[in-house]
């Protein structure tokens, strides 16, 4: 029976992986936008309530001039709507889950206002502005202060004349949610109190949205509506299992059953819920998921290795792997740090960015290098634990030539079983740090220090998440406990050992001795 339900798990997976990879939507999209300008005489921008569009602006401006000193400075807002404003079918969608928008400003070459520095720090004020559809009001879509002001550090190229080429993308704001149909975003760069005078004349600005793909959110939707009541079954199922024992469960059994929970939250949909309401909040918490499941699949694989290892005295225990456990707490801490400092700030003002200051900018990118390094250190760890596991298991196996042909094939049985589990543990253990360090590596790239090379397809995103739960599903399949791996009588159990140490043999191992009928 169990044979017969991992076949169709696999087959299962097979096929979404397939259509997801073939024809599945790419993850993001992004389009670019270029800002309009309005001569704000009357600063009603000044108090960030009044939004300024079309409809608001009064003296629209088609040119900027560099002679025209009214229309430099703080009398300048740049808009733009998003998607646009020209065609009204066209519009976002809380499918989109999330928005991140990039800002280029497009400079002038003017004398009179040399560029001191390659790297200058352009300072800005703006703020977002929602509704639902062309013909109802904006509405704040945060709350905004007077004196919020924001600063990035923009790359602008020059030439061996000393005039600027152009100016690299700098990061704008990040929504957690797309709750509205149409958003207005509001800039202004105020010269005041010694702002931006660094930063070249202007001739406009430029918007690159980004946004999550709304058919790859179905997809995604779709395959955790799936699993979801098929996980949340194992588990339950699982954990009556355990109940069901008369003896204590394992240390092993035990992090089976927290990984069955980690994993049935992180497959709950509550994409659902953004439908409807506008929850930022939701993005942190599948972060907060994400990096369960990183720390329940690290320490399950590493005591799935440990509790296998034939030359070991003492098991069972979680002091013996107190080092190891330590390092992917702090691992996981230093990931959660990073999450809160950037994602969680930007619940309240989606304009905070860790990066925008040098000190800012060295601390991410030393928590996203030193976690990428634990990852890859961790995987080097345990592949080689499990390849002392396999040595071990291959000496028991050449240690059971001399013994009767039941007992070799119920021994050869379970090695063969083990082994099994330790290549798919590798599988999905080499292509989960894979994943980890280029979620970190595209982290980087879309700091807004320039545009994102690094483009994840559909595929392997739900492909990963596919094996995540394939390999989840097949542990909870396998080590169920049964009354053949408590310590019960049964047929196999019946075997007279006399040419084979069973004292030796693991605990953990013995769970696969249960029949493949249970």
């Amino acid at each position: 029976y169990q044979r017969r339900v991992r076949g169709g798990i696999n087959a299962e997976y097979g096929v979404l992986i397939v259509v997801a990879g073939g024809k599945g939507p790419r993850p993001t999209n992004a389009m670019t936008r270029i800002t309009k300008t309005c001569n704000d005489k009357y600063h009603s921008f000044e108090n960030h309530t009044k939004p300024i569009d079309d409809t608001s602006c009064t003296d629209k401006v088609e040119s900027i001039s560099v002679d025209d000193a009214t229309l430099i400075g703080n009398n300048i807002i740049f808009y733009v709507v998003l998607p646009t404003d020209l065609f009204p079918q066209i519009t976002m969608s809380p499918w989109f889950q999330w928005m991140i928008a990039l800002m280029q400003i497009r400079p002038r070459q003017d004398p009179r206002v040399p560029l001191s520095s390659s790297e200058p720090v352009i300072t800005f004020k703006a703020a977002i502005f929602g509704r639902s559809g062309p013909k109802d009001i904006w509405r704040p879509v945060h709350t905004v202060l007077p004196e919020d002001v924001h600063s990035r550090r923009i790359n602008c190229g020059i030439d061996d004349e000393y005039e600027i080429t152009e100016c690299s993308d700098v990061s704008l704001f990040e929504l957690g949610s797309v709750y509205y149909a149409q958003y207005l975003i509001n800039i202004q760069l105020p010269e005041r109190n010694g702002f931006n005078r660094d930063i070249p004349r202007l001739d406009g600005i430029d918007i690159t949205e980004i946004h999550q793909n709304g058919g790859f959110t179905k997809v995604w939707v779709a395959q955790k509506s799936v699993l979801f009541p098929v996980l949340l079954s194992a588990t339950l199922l699982f954990s009556r299992q355990v109940r069901l024992c008369d003896s204590l469960p394992l240390l092993i059994t035990r992090v089976i059953q927290a990984l069955g929970v980690v994993n049935v939250i992180y497959n709950v949909p509550l994409e659902y819920i953004s439908l409807f309401a506008d929850i930022p909040q939701l993005r942190v918490w599948y972060d907060c998921c994400t990096g369960m499941f990183y720390a329940a699949t690290a320490v399950l694989w590493l005591l799935f290795v440990g509790e296998h290892r034939m030359d070991l005295d003492q098991r069972n225990k979680f002091s013996n792997y107190w080092k190891e456990i330590t390092a992917i707490s702090i691992c996981c801490f230093i990931m959660f740090l990073f999450d809160i400092i950037e994602r969680g700030l930007q619940i309240a003002d989606p304009f905070h960015s860790i990066w925008s200051t040098p000190s800012g900018e060295y601390t991410a990118r030393a928590l996203l290098v030193v976690s990428a390094v634990c990852a890859s250190f961790y995987f080097l760890v345990l592949l080689y634990l499990m390849v002392r596991a396999v040595l071990s298991m291959s000496r028991k196996r050449a240690s059971l030539v001399n013994v009767g042909r039941v007992r070799q094939m119920y021994y050869e049985g379970l090695i063969t079983r083990f082994k099994v589990m330790v290549y798919g543990t590798v599988v999905c253990g080499l292509l989960t740090v894979v994943m980890f360090i280029l979620i970190n590596v595209k982290r980087c790239t879309t700091s807004g220090e320039g545009e994102d090379q690094l483009q994840i397809g559909s595929g392997f995103l739900v492909g990963m998440a596919g094996l995540w739960n394939l390999y989840v599903l097949n542990v909870l399949f396998l080590y169920a406990p049964t009354k053949a791996s408590t310590g019960t009588e049964d047929e196999y159990q019946t075997i007279e050992m006399t040419d084979v140490n069973v004292a030796k043999t693991p605990d953990a191992l013995r769970v696969l001795t249960k029949p493949a009928t249970d």
